[in-house]
C-alpha cells in the first residue's frame, strides 16, 4: 500500500499540489483526472520518488518498482522495437507476443525512429507491460492514437497487467477506463 499524507508540491511558488491524501492498494486501477497543468505528471512523479513533496510525507513507495511510461516515449532511436523491449525483458517470446499484440509484425524489427509517433507510444507500452515491477504508471499512454487503436491498446494492458497496481493520465478516454477508481485533482 502506498499513501499520500497531506502532500504538497510547488514550483517557482506557485503551488501544483495542495494537501493531497491518496491511498492505492495492491492491484487496483486509477485514473488521474484534471485539466492541463493541475499537477497530474507532478503527481505520478511524486508517486515514483522522481520528486520529493515540499509538505506532507508518501508512505510505501520506497520498495515498490515502479513501471512508467512517460509522456515522452524514452526509447534507443537506432534500436528495433524489438530491441528496446528487450532491455527490460530477456524471454524473446513474451517480447514479441506483447509487441505483436500492439504493432503490426513488419515494424517489430524496424528502428523505432522509422516508426509512427502512435506505434512509437505502443513500444514505450510495450516495454513497460513486458517488465516485471509492482506498479504501472503510465502517463498519456494513448496519446497518438486513434480509437481502435487506444481500444487495442487498453485490451493489451488489460492481458499483461497481470495484477499488477495501474495508474493511468489519460485525456478524453473514459469509455476505455471503465471501472477504474477515480482520483480527481480538481476537487
Amino acid at each position: 500500500m502506498i499513501e499520500f499524507h497531506g502532500v504538497g508540491k510547488s514550483f517557482d511558488g506557485k503551488t501544483v499540489l495542495h494537501d493531497l491524501n491518496w491511498r492505492l492498494q495492491p492491484g487496483e486501477q486509477w485514473q488521474v483526472r484534471g485539466v492541463s497543468g493541475i499537477g497530474k505528471t507532478t503527481l505520478l512523479r511524486l508517486l515514483m520518488g522522481l520528486e520529493t513533496p515540499d509538505a506532507g510525507r508518501i508512505v510505501g513507495s520506497e520498495t515498490v518498482r515502479f513501471l512508467p511510461v512517460f509522456q515522452e516515449d524514452r526509447l534507443v532511436e537506432h534500436w528495433s522495437a524489438v530491441g528496446n523491449v528487450s532491455l527490460v525483458c530477456v524471454d524473446a517470446a513474451h517480447v514479441r507476443a506483447i509487441l505483436g499484440a500492439l504493432l503490426p509484425e513488419d515494424a517489430l524489427d524496424q528502428p523505432v525512429r522509422t516508426l509512427s509517433g502512435g506505434m512509437r507510444r505502443r513500444v514505450a507500452l510495450a516495454r513497460a507491460l513486458a517488465a516485471e515491477g509492482d506498479v504501472l504508471v503510465l502517463d498519456e499512454p494513448f496519446a497518438g492514437l486513434d480509437a481502435q487503436t487506444g481500444q487495442q491498446a487498453m485490451a493489451v494492458i488489460a492481458q499483461y497487467r497481470t495484477g499488477r497496481t495501474l495508474v493511468i493520465v489519460s485525456h478524453g478516454t473514459d469509455d476505455l477506463l471503465q471501472g477504474f477508481q477515480i482520483l480527481d485533482l480538481r476537487e
